[in-house]
């Protein structure tokens, strides 16, 4: 089997680095168009670079666009939709955001407060969906992805606002999905599991200090948690969302996909 993604346009959010850059990565390589985000222009033209290179070396010459927004700042979220219309149509949009920062729910101060970090995480999804439905109903295909956590699947004690967005974003899809099926459009989202990424460094850094043990030793007891017996990379999900991306995937819809090694499987 071999993805062709040619004539394809793809949107990938937070694409600088982690998940969103091997989403990237995995569509250019498919011969995909891609348009990545990000929040500072240095850190776009460096992976945009790295994209272009990276591709080259398995002989395609990689279309790369780049767009400086910070998807959590609502107030300028407008804009960055005004000037998407500057760049080609989008026929994949893989919805990805930097997850939110550890906290139970006792540790906010109001509802009010609680809410608008959810929001953080749900409004510039559900904005680009709204935005790139229309196009792809007329083509009568379009590729959604949703970049959600495995903590869709059994949340995950002190990250509320994760557990909560990510529910939120989970219902929609389906919704949505249904809505679109007959139009060739899927919606599908993926439940990314204890993949080595920088938030997943930060993350078992202040697992870490909560248990007063070393970074090192809560590296290991993350790996050994897994049935794998390792950590996954960001390929591993990368690739998933390259084939979700194609045309091989047109009657997968509506479905939470993790991707975690079999960790899942052990709390059922």
């Amino acid at each position: 089997m071999k993805i062709n993604l040619g004539g394809k346009v793809a949107l990938v959010c937070a694409s600088t680095r982690g998940l969103g850059y091997a989403c990237a990565l995995g569509i250019a390589e498919a011969g995909g168009e891609v348009i990545i985000t990000g929040r500072t222009l240095s850190g776009l033209e460096h992976a945009k670079s790295q994209l272009i290179a990276s591709a080259a070396e398995k002989g395609v010459s990689a279309s790369v666009h780049t767009m400086v927004v910070d998807l959590d700042d609502r107030s300028a979220f407008d804009a960055f939709l005004a000037d998407l219309k500057n760049y080609p149509e989008v026929d994949i949009l893989v919805a990805n955001s930097g997850g939110p920062a550890p906290g139970d729910f006792n540790s906010f101060s109001s509802i009010v407060e609680f809410e608008q970090k959810c929001s953080e995480i749900t409004y510039a999804a559900s904005s680009l969906i709204k935005y790139v439905l229309p196009k792809m109903r007329e083509k009568n295909w379009g590729r959604i992805i949703n970049i959600s956590s495995i903590g869709l699947a059994k949340p995950i004690t002190g990250l509320a606002v994760s557990n909560a967005s990510r529910a939120h974003l989970a219902g929609l899809m389906t919704g949505i999905a249904n809505e679109n099926a007959s139009y060739g459009v899927t919606l599908n989202t993926i439940l990314p599991g204890i993949i080595w990424t920088d938030r997943q460094r930060s993350l078992t850094q202040h697992d870490a200090e909560v248990n007063n043990i070393s970074l090192d030793e809560m590296i290991q007891r993350k790996a050994s948690s897994v049935p794998a017996g390792k950590m996954g990379e960001p390929k591993d999900v990368g690739n998933l969302v390259t084939f979700l991306s194609s045309d091989y995937s047109g009657y997968i819809n509506s479905q939470n996909i993790a991707v975690d090694g079999g960790f899942l499987g052990l709390l059922r």
